[in-house]
């Protein structure tokens, strides 16, 4: 999703700073943008789950840009298979709420300091139709995107009438490489059924040109095909 994001951003003449804790996985990214517009995306290794890191790759990118105008806090990981609660393994729970949770908060909190010097900025949080409903065995996930929800709630109301817009959009399955980490292998063909990365962007690009006094506190977008028949 990320990747979708930065490709069109790029390609709309942004100048655009992806993180991750991966290197490799940030060197990849930029190779599937053109040789021309490579220069506009700015590479930041850093782990939204470590407070210095975060902090350390928000400067980074303020040194480098001047400002920060977008945040889009897509990073976020699910579980590998359902677990009922009595069965409920703490450590993949943590794991969950670590990146989903933590993640958005730090990132969130670092980005808005420099929002506010300004007094402008978009903050567009990458949610789940589980933030608002919780299927069996689905607890750890719900759980991470009912808070990141929350967040998201309160800095709405945080920054209602401000220069500082925020938007979530929830979507339901995207196809991504989340589902590379599942416990039984994803068939193809329902991965073809998703929600694609692209789509995710179009919505983006959507909301970052409506007019200053516009405000979507959430879209909910979900595959129109069943992604189980």
């Amino acid at each position: 999703m990320g990747l979708a994001l930065m490709q069109v951003l790029v390609s709309q003449g942004a100048s655009v700073a992806i993180v991750s804790r991966s290197g490799e996985a940030l060197e990849t990214a930029v190779n599937t943008v053109s040789l021309n517009l490579r220069d506009n995306v700015f590479c930041v290794v850093a782990d939204v789950r470590d407070e210095e890191q975060v902090k350390a790759g928000i400067t980074q990118v303020v040194e480098k840009y001047g400002r920060i105008d977008i945040l889009i806090n897509c990073a976020g990981v699910s579980q590998r298979k359902p677990y009922p609660i009595a069965e409920m393994e703490f450590g993949e729970f943590k794991r969950i709420m670590d990146t989903n949770v933590d993640g958005t908060l730090l990132v969130t909190r670092e980005v808005l300091k420099e929002m506010k010097r300004l007094n402008s900025g978009y903050i567009i949080n990458i949610l789940s139709t589980g933030a608002f409903k919780v299927g069996a065995g689905g607890a750890a996930y719900s759980a991470s995107k009912f808070a990141a929800r929350a967040i998201t709630e309160a800095l709405i109301a945080d920054c209602r009438g401000s220069g500082i817009r925020v938007t979530s959009i929830s979507p339901g399955p995207v196809n991504t490489n989340i589902w590379s980490h599942k416990a039984e292998p994803v068939p193809e063909e329902r991965k073809a059924k998703m929600l694609q990365g692209s789509d995710i962007a179009q919505i983006v690009t959507f909301l970052l040109n409506t007019g200053d006094n516009v405000h979507i506190d959430n879209i909910t977008v979900e595959p129109w095909r069943s992604i189980y028949k």
